[in-house]
């Protein structure tokens, strides 16, 4: 009785906030799903995946909607993650789950790093010499290679991957409210890739997924129009030190889990 209650209302939260701040909100799905309900890895890892796509779906089109997009760089970035979605899915046994974790919580403060670095430059002057040709080759395999590390994230153990994605796309020189919508864009594309190749790998609760979906659904319809009623200057303030945290409190969490 309690699942009916609590996994729509949670949901809904991470509709809202995950979809406000980047990502699937995957790791957010598995961790609750384990620690608070008991369910065993691999159904909250595929249940995670499911209950994904309907979020990042509804999340992509209300950011279309809302001009938040990159259809360019996203794009790009998906080719690499459903690469890597089908790589880690393949290799889902083949690394202990203690190692992954902490392998992935490094990567995501190395990402951090990155992030500080690449803002730091951005306020900068820029050099005008520099050869723009060059610097969009640059930036495909940079949004490729991100666009990979999310998807074998996925692979692996079901999660969104967005640290990487949303890392990525704000290291490219995204904006914060185009990272948010290319990210549910990216992710959308990794999610679908990962539920299909974990559902032959994983079993899958409908009834955790129709309950988490009803939540997540609604939270992924209300967050872009409550992000297109804030103004855009103060949301950037807010949004990209959150993001930033984000990510390095998600790598400090798996490193010493």
């Amino acid at each position: 009785m309690v699942q009916y209650i609590a996994l729509p209302i949670v949901g809904f939260a991470v509709g809202l906030l995950i979809i406000s701040l980047g990502g699937g909100g995957g790791a957010v799905y598995v961790g609750i799903l384990t620690a608070f309900f008991n369910i065993p890895p691999a159904i909250a890892a595929s249940t995670s995946l499911a209950t994904t796509i309907p979020t990042t779906a509804v999340g992509t089109l209300s950011h279309w909607k809302a001009g938040n997009v990159n259809l360019h760089l996203g794009l790009t970035m998906l080719i690499g993650g459903v690469v890597g979605s089908i790589i880690g899915s393949l290799c889902s046994g083949l690394l202990p789950q203690n190692l992954y974790n902490k392998l992935t919580g490094i990567i995501l403060v190395l990402l951090a790093v990155q992030m500080l670095i690449s803002f730091t430059r951005s306020n900068q002057k820029k050099d005008d010499s520099q050869d723009v040709s060059q610097t969009k080759r640059s930036n495909i395999i940079k949004a490729v290679c991100f666009g990979l590390l999310g998807g074998v994230m996925s692979g692996l153990v079901g999660l969104s991957g967005g640290g990487p994605i949303v890392a990525g796309l704000m290291i490219l020189g995204c904006q914060v409210l185009e990272t948010v919508g290319t990210s549910v864009l990216v992710l959308l594309g990794i999610a679908i890739t990962g539920f299909i190749t974990h559902l032959g790998l994983g079993n899958i609760d409908w009834k955790l997924v129709g309950l988490l979906a009803v939540g997540t659904v609604c939270g992924a319809f209300a967050s872009p129009f409550l992000l297109k009623r804030i103004d855009k200057k103060k949301l950037e303030k807010i949004l990209r030190p959150a993001l930033f945290t984000m990510i390095v409190v998600m790598g400090g969490m798996l490193i010493f889990k």
